[in-house]
């Protein structure tokens, strides 16, 4: 008999005989069923939606014999059922590599995709890399009860305007909702921090492109962010089979990014109305169990519509402007009525307060795209191409300014000939500023690169004789130039082919 264990044979996993064992007096029977209880209690809190049971027996697929499985999950989801094994332990002390082969045995015969070790003594870290890296498809994990407990987000809804999505971690990683400009949410392995998570190449963000904004498909989406891609040099681009979905095109990338010094995996859901994408960062070594944490995102993801109601935020909101506050305190307050407005769907009830806020604070950059993202849903063109301009004043010197607007002006519908319109207007207003003309000229560039490729050409050439006056020899907007000259290039010879 293995000391290690209070319950069963060593490396034994789910056998009758077992089960058996341990209703027996002799073997400490209450304080067994009280631990395994609390564990069963926790994973139905933990998955409301799915059929949790307890005690379940099913015929081993290679051992032809009766297994005892404590906790079996199963789940509904968009490629069909989805079967989880929870084994409960009692240890004299920390779970070991031999567990965990243990359990993959044990989840393999039941039929089962993922399976997860809780144990009242810790594990190993050795036991910890197995489960998480190990060579088959299927999905391991281990938990200290004590984390169980206090098991950080498995799930979290990401969301942009009405269009969200329920979507679950990865086995063994807890969802991070905080969000920034690049992501709505990021995952991660468990016990780690989102630093510490980029650091070790092992990450994982979300984020959405609205189709009726701009109907690209995962394609042509794939397409723009590999060319973005190569502006900071060699990138190897593959495309591999993944898993499939009845109400999605899914689409799965591998790039090799000699600047990122690992792999970007990304996944797309394509639907009718929106794009959702998921970006893995993984290295090479790790990159077979990630890729199906990956795909496992794309498995289980929900597209839902939310309804939100702010109006008890604008009540107190507008009380605090009733208080008569300073200039610069009411254009702030002002500003956010209107994107709490805009945040509901209300674009003409924003509007109002935004511009109000303009007037009082001319210069202010999220204002500015507040009111721009307004203007866009409700379709005034002439209004969004003024304060398209008023953006672009704001700081010409910045890429991002120039990037935000190009966005936009996407989805206001402007023409390739009125957004470079506004940049010439401030290229000639900014005669006497070198770097921001360089930067007029190197985005004019970019907008006549498929219709005049000379004069694209030659925007080029100036912009980064301005540039060499301003940046270091090694700042990534010279590979960029590079890569747009190629591409004035080729785009001169297949007219010419064409002629």
């Amino acid at each position: 008999m293995d000391n290690n264990r209070v319950n069963g044979e060593p490396g034994s996993f789910g056998d009758i005989s077992r089960s058996e064992s341990r209703m027996t007096p002799n073997k400490a029977t209450p304080r067994w069923t009280t631990y395994e209880q609390q564990v069963f209690e926790l994973f139905r809190e933990h998955f409301p939606k799915a059929t949790v049971r307890k005690n379940v027996r099913v015929r081993g697929r290679f051992s032809k014999r009766k297994r005892q499985i404590d906790i079996l999950i199963t789940e509904k989801t968009p490629v069909g059922k989805l079967k989880t094994v929870i084994d409960t332990k009692c240890f004299q002390r920390k779970v070991d590599v031999k567990a965990v082969d243990g359990l993959a045995g044990f989840v393999d015969d039941v039929g089962a995709q993922k399976g997860m070790l809780i144990t009242n003594m810790g594990y190993s870290k050795a036991a910890l890399k197995r489960a998480f890296y190990g060579p088959g498809d299927l999905e391991l994990d281990i938990l200290n009860f004590s984390e169980l407990q206090n098991f950080q987000a498995f799930t979290t809804i990401p969301y942009a305007g009405e269009k969200a999505f329920v979507v679950r971690a990865p086995f063994g990683w807890v969802v991070d909702v905080t969000r920034t400009e690049r992501w709505l949410a990021t995952m991660y392995q468990r016990g780690l921090d989102a630093g510490r998570a980029i650091s070790k190449k092992e990450f994982l963000y979300i984020n959405f492109w609205n189709r009726k904004t701009d109907p690209l498909t995962a394609a042509k989406l794939d397409e723009l962010q590999v060319s973005s891609m190569r502006l900071l040099g060699a990138v190897t681009v593959t495309h591999r089979k993944t898993v499939q979905r009845s109400d999605a095109v899914i689409r799965l990338r591998i790039a090799d990014v000699k600047k990122y010094k690992c792999l970007e995996v990304t996944g797309f859901l394509e639907f009718d109305d929106i794009i959702f994408f998921a970006v893995l960062l993984t290295s090479k070594e790790s990159q077979r169990p990630n890729i199906r944490r990956l795909e496992s995102v794309l498995q289980q993801a929900v597209p839902i519509q939310l309804r939100r109601d702010n109006t008890a935020l604008i009540t107190k909101i507008q009380q605090r402007l009733d208080e008569s506050p300073p200039v610069a305190e009411r254009a702030q307050i002002l500003c956010e009525m209107g994107h709490w407005y805009r945040d509901m769907g209300q674009f003409q009830d924003a509007r109002q307060p935004l511009e109000e806020s303009l007037s009082l604070d001319p210069n202010n950059y999220q204002t500015v795209k507040e009111l721009l993202a307004v203007l866009v849903k409700l379709g005034d063109k002439h209004a969004a191409a003024a304060i398209m301009g008023r953006l672009l004043r704001l700081d010409p010197h910045n890429p991002t300014v120039f990037n935000n607007c190009f966005e936009l002006a996407r989805a206001a519908l402007l023409t390739s000939s009125e957004l470079l319109n506004l940049i010439d207007t401030l290229k000639a207003e900014r005669f006497d500023n070198r770097l921001a003309q360089a930067n007029c000229d190197f985005y004019a560039g970019q907008l006549l690169m498929s219709i005049e490729p000379e004069s694209a050409r030659q925007r080029f050439v100036i912009a980064e004789q301005a540039f060499r006056r301003f940046l270091p020899a090694k700042h990534q907007v010279f590979a960029a130039l590079r890569l747009s000259l190629r591409q004035c290039s080729r785009s001169k010879r297949s007219s010419r082919d064409l002629h």
